[in-house]
């Protein structure tokens, strides 16, 4: 297999989980930059994972006071009261650590509007230039 083709199934390799051997594997095992990329990648979730254990408790008053200089507070207190209203671990989750969810959430839109970029450019590059020919 060539880089290129390599290269676009890193990100699915770099999440963890068994797969057989085959020649993707090979690949990476035989070529420094396609393995130092998977690294690159492997250390990006790693570092996303840390952020699971991170929980930040708001001081008590922290959201009446924070709404009340927010511009458009009625329409943030709304959102905020359909959260509450939320059933589930999902809406605890975001209520005990908004410091943790904001930042996964901002790590993970970066880094998928990163891979779209990358895989759009490597696209680009690859189609055949039909005007010289």
């Amino acid at each position: 297999m060539s880089c290129e083709e390599v290269r676009e199934l890193l990100p699915e390799y770099a999440e963890p989980g068994p797969r057989p051997a085959g020649p993707v594997e090979i690949h990476i095992a035989s070529c420094a930059r396609c393995s130092a990329e998977l690294a690159v990648y492997r250390e990006m979730l790693g570092g996303l994972a840390a952020y699971r254990e991170v929980e930040e408790v708001p001081p008590p008053g922290f959201l009446e006071r924070t709404l009340t200089v927010v511009p458009q507070a009625t329409r943030a207190q709304r959102a905020l009261d359909e959260l509450r209203t939320v059933p589930g671990r999902v809406a605890a989750s975001v209520k005990r650590r908004p410091a943790a969810t904001a930042i996964t959430g901002a790590a993970l839109g970066a880094a998928a509007l990163g891979l779209i970029a990358w895989r759009v450019a490597r696209r680009s590059a690859q189609v055949p230039d039909l005007v010289s020919s």
